[in-house]
């Protein structure tokens, strides 16, 4: 039977596609469009269209006062959060409508060796420049090794366009670098094992989302890929070290450890409350810092397994990558609403997958689920709006629908990464 004839059989299929023409994509894209009006009125009026962000790229002009200092050889100022939060708001007290609370720098000294050829370009030329080398490395990530090139090129652009997007640039982070890594990596995993291991290690830069590559790679039994990671994690820290000293690792390993078992009070004020992580919206929800924190290793479990379940299964590799993504957002111990980004790419790897038949219906669930995420970032902070708290719970859903598959799939032959 052929498409427009089996088409014509199921009105239900027409009708539910109209439903997503006329009613969910508008919704979209009017939440799509607030999301860079937020973007552009932060340029010329911070705080006119939604939140107050004081400036554009404050996120940035962390990372970049950082490897400045460094640079300089002002190492004691970036191990110091209210000295450098101070050294923030005099050296850039232009570019800011009131000064910053408290930034400080928590990321590990391997970061700044990612930061250094953006180092000559001041503080606008390597913020743009930032994030249009690190948007377009996500965009060939995604479109080199797709099983479908129309339907990557659709992919790049909702990912793109979407409020993770814009809220991305808005703060001047690095998610587009974090997911393009992820989706480089495991594309990788198939025909060049020990580069996929190399590519996923520079994760390290952002430990929080490293943390289920190992489950990945030991459930494909990929041993020369998880030897290659660690290397280039070694590697990138090695560098650092070379460059700046050591003195940094010394200070900011206990200075990690202390942030998961007694966190700066200042920091969870103003850093870690803010954020899209269980444990930040379980304490938001009222329950106690304690049980907050079981829940969010219970997270961390969970995607986990989740992760090794997947990429053990027959299940396709963009699925297992989708759960990876998901699964690394719910895992971190700390998420903002621009690590969104990784979680548009999972919904729309699993739309694209079921887009692929014209003649079916679409899901609508798993369609509302997706308007759900993407509306993630514009929820947020969750610290002062409600519904943001429960952003957890659609990254959830999302690897639960991911998974599912795997009840009713045959046995068929295995994924070329396995």
């Amino acid at each position: 039977m052929s498409i427009s004839a089996e088409t014509s059989s199921l009105p239900d299929a027409r009708s539910d596609w109209t439903w997503l023409r006329w009613w969910l994509t508008p919704a979209a894209l009017i939440a799509t469009l607030y999301g860079w009006a937020e973007l552009v009125s932060t340029f010329i009026h911070p705080g006119s269209i939604g939140l107050n962000h004081i400036a554009p790229g404050t996120d940035w002009m962390v990372f970049y006062g950082a490897v400045r200092s460094a640079l300089a050889g002002h190492l004691s100022l970036i191990m110091n959060g209210d000295d450098f939060t101070a050294y923030l708001n005099h050296d850039f007290a232009d570019w800011l409508s009131v000064p910053l609370q408290f930034r400080p720098w928590f990321y590990p000294p391997s970061f700044l060796v990612l930061l250094l050829p953006f180092a000559p370009l001041g503080l606008v030329g390597s913020y743009v420049a930032f994030q249009l080398a690190t948007g377009g490395f996500l965009a060939a990530a995604l479109y080199k090794g797709g099983p479908d090139a129309a339907a990557s090129r659709y992919l790049i652009a909702a990912v793109l366009i979407s409020p993770a997007a814009s809220n991305n640039m808005l703060d001047g982070q690095c998610a587009f670098l974090v997911a393009g890594l992820i989706v480089a990596g495991v594309r990788l995993i198939a025909t060049r094992p020990v580069l996929a291991g190399a590519v996923l290690g520079l994760l390290s830069f952002k430990p929080q989302f490293f943390l289920l590559v190992p489950f990945a790679l030991i459930a494909l039994d990929q041993w020369r890929s998880l030897v290659a990671a660690a290397v280039s994690a070694l590697v990138l820290a090695l560098l650092s070290a070379l460059i700046f000293g050591v003195d940094l690792w010394i200070w900011w390993v206990p200075q990690a450890i202390a942030n998961l078992t007694s966190p700066d009070p200042k920091w969870v004020e103003y850093g870690r409350i803010w954020g899209h992580s269980v444990w930040a919206c379980a304490v938001l929800l009222g329950l106690p810092p304690k049980v907050a924190s079981l829940l969010q290793f219970a997270a961390l479990l969970g995607s986990a397994t989740a992760t090794f379940i997947a990429f053990r299964s027959s299940l396709s590799t963009d699925k297992k990558l989708a759960v990876l993504l998901a699964g690394a957002v719910l895992a971190a111990p700390h998420s903002g609403p621009y690590d969104a980004v990784l979680l548009i790419i999972a919904v729309g790897l699993l739309l694209a997958g079921e887009a692929k038949a014209l003649y079916r219906a679409p899901n609508r669930m798993h369609w509302l689920l997706g308007f759900g995420i993407w509306l993630v970032p514009l929820i947020s902070p969750p610290a002062y709006v409600v519904a943001g708290r429960f952003a957890p719970l659609l990254t959830a859903a999302l690897i639960g629908v991911l998974l599912s598959d795997l009840r009713s799939a045959k046995r068929p032959e295995l994924d070329a990464v396995v």
